[in-house]
C-alpha cells in the first residue's frame, strides 16, 4: 500500500474514533445529567421607559462689536481701547 493512502486511513480512522467518543460521551452525559444547556443568544436590553427630554439650547454671549483703528506703522487693525500695536508694538498716535 502507498505512504499516502496508509496516513489518509489513519486520518479516517482517528476521525472516526474521535466521533465516537464524542457520541458515547454525550450519551453518558444525558444518562448521568451532566449535559450541556443549550447555547441562547443574550436577550436584547429593554428599551428605555421614556425618552429623555432634549437638552437645553446653549445660552450665547451677546456679541460684542469694537472700534478699531488702524496702525500708522503695520497697518494692523487695532482696538480704540489699545495703547498700542499688538502686532509691531508701535505707540497708538
Amino acid at each position: 500500500m502507498g505512504f499516502l493512502l496508509k496516513i489518509l486511513l489513519f486520518g479516517v480512522a482517528i476521525y472516526g474514533a474521535y466521533r465516537t467518543f464524542r457520541h458515547w460521551k454525550g450519551l453518558f452525559d444525558r444518562f448521568t445529567g451532566n449535559a450541556v444547556p443549550p447555547q441562547h443568544p443574550p436577550t436584547p436590553a429593554p428599551p428605555p421607559a421614556r425618552p429623555e427630554p432634549p437638552p437645553a439650547a446653549p445660552v450665547r454671549k451677546p456679541v460684542v462689536i469694537e472700534d478699531t483703528v488702524q496702525c500708522a506703522a503695520c497697518g494692523a487693525y487695532i482696538p480704540t481701547t489699545a495703547e498700542k500695536c499688538g502686532q509691531c508694538g508701535h505707540a497708538r498716535v
